[in-house]
């Protein structure tokens, strides 16, 4: 995943602050960005007017992440506003300087009250934004300042990211799940992502007609010999074929996510469900299925400030008294699962109950690994708005079979929580959370704050 990037203003008053202090205190915090894990460009001082139309006509508001005004001295405010207007659709730091010690005496040059001003401007204008307040002129400080760019950059990464984002769901709105949709100018305004929808029969047309002879085809199969490790006989081909589809569909969208509605066009009219498809697929894009919206949201959410890593969903099946069980009805990328495996386990001939409902019911039954993971999902509420409840804890990887009457093994896992479990069974608001491997708790409340969002933390 590439790095974040930020442009850096530079701002100092016209006239009363000696020069050679000024560009010393700036290039300590140019040192520090230089230092961190993220690209930057430096424009010139802003000082006048001019200046500041400078900076507007040079750079391009669409190449950062983010915007760093850097106010080294007093400053009025109004031409700070002048030169980073432009950029104040993106995530906005603002970074003053206290004092500091000049031949024996502890001085300031004003920064801290060109700071404040600053702040308060862009709080009245509604911009959200974070403060950062030292001068990096020792190495902790020096840390402490690279840790929290670091993460504001990457939470900017993850909000500029979604808004070049594309979801191509297959099929929408699956039976009753009212939970899974999302009203779609809302998705666009306050979150970024477009949304696509494709219908089943496309897919079903493409798994069809599929070039057996085709590259495509051929790397699927490739990645069902390689990742799962029940043997498929014939059935093989089908599946290479959906994945192969699957993979075309998101190509031709330029899609950075994938949700379907497998239930009941593909389980039961089909037959053939996509759970082993997808647990490939989600090894490199961010995938669910049964078209939940809100629920793939915060899994590109995770993906995009965890730099990348895979984010599953999984279903609450049990809440016990320190854990939740937790499992997919069939669908884990194998990268998530013990072994990095698909273990698959095929219908009976003589299925009953949910087997028998579904014709060619065929899971990802492995389980979930072990290790830190965060939980959490993007929920509704009544006035229109978002909020994110998520919380941390450790999954226990293989815990034996646990199944759903009827139903062949799912990917299972019990998940041992930090919060008390009450809390979180009583702020639960759907079945379906996200789940990724890293603990997330600092980006998601940057993320939130950033985007006005209401945090439930538990």
């Amino acid at each position: 995943m590439r790095k974040p990037k930020a442009l850096v203003i530079p701002f100092r008053f016209r006239e009363g602050y000696p020069d050679d202090i000024i560009d010393h205190q700036i290039s300590l915090a140019t040192d520090v960005l230089s230092a961190s894990h993220l690209d930057f460009d430096l424009t010139e001082n802003v000082i006048h007017p001019a200046d500041a139309d400078q900076v507007k006509q040079k750079y391009n508001p669409n190449a950062y992440d983010f915007v760093i005004l850097l106010i080294a001295t007093w400053i009025e405010p109004i031409l700070v506003m002048r030169a980073a207007g432009p950029y104040l659709h993106r995530p906005t730091l603002v970074w003053g300087f206290g004092t500091f010690m000049h031949q024996g005496e502890r001085v300031n040059l004003g920064s801290m009250a060109g700071t404040g001003v600053v702040k308060g401007t862009l709080r009245e204008m509604g911009v959200n934004h974070q403060m950062i307040y030292r001068l990096p002129d020792d190495p902790e400080t020096f840390q402490q300042i690279k840790t929290r760019i670091e993460l504001f950059a990457r939470v900017s990464r993850a909000i500029v990211l979604l808004e070049q984002s594309r979801i191509l769901t297959i099929g929408y709105l699956f039976g009753g799940m009212t939970l899974g949709d999302m009203d779609l100018t809302r998705l666009h305004t306050r979150f970024g992502p477009e949304l696509v929808e494709a219908s089943n029969y496309t897919l079903i047309q493409k798994i069809q007609t599929m070039d057996t002879s085709s590259q495509e085809y051929r790397e699927a199969l490739a990645d069902i010999n390689k990742l799962v490790v029940t043997p498929l006989g014939e059935k093989a081909d089908r599946i290479a074929r959906m994945t192969a589809a699957l993979r075309q569909m998101v190509k031709e969208n330029e899609a950075q996510a994938l949700t379907m509605k497998c239930h009941f066009v593909l389980s039961q009219e089909f037959g053939l469900t996509p759970c082993v498809p997808l647990s490939i697929i989600g090894n490199t894009l961010v995938a669910s299925c049964e078209a939940d919206i809100p629920v793939l949201l915060t899994q590109m959410v995770m993906n995009y400030l965890s730099d990348g890593s895979a984010a599953t969903y999984a279903d609450i099946h049990e809440i016990l008294d320190d854990r939740l069980l937790v499992a997919a009805c069939g669908y884990a990328p194998s990268g998530l699962c013990v072994g990095n495996k698909v273990i698959a386990e095929l219908p009976p001939a003589n299925a009953t109950g949910l087997g028998a409902t579904f014709k060619d019911y065929i899971t990802n039954k492995n389980y979930l690994k072990s290790g830190q993971v965060t939980v959490g999902r993007f929920l509704k509420e009544p006035d229109g708005e978002f909020c994110l409840h998520f919380t941390i804890g450790k999954a226990a990887g293989d815990i034996g079979r646990v199944t759903e009457l009827g139903a062949p093994q799912y990917p299972f896992t019990e998940i041992s929580l930090k919060a008390p479990i009450d809390q979180f069974a009583q702020h639960m608001g759907s079945h379906h959370y996200a789940i990724v491997y890293s603990d997330l708790t600092a980006e998601l409340d940057l993320f939130c704050q950033l985007k006005g969002f209401r945090s439930l933390h538990d």
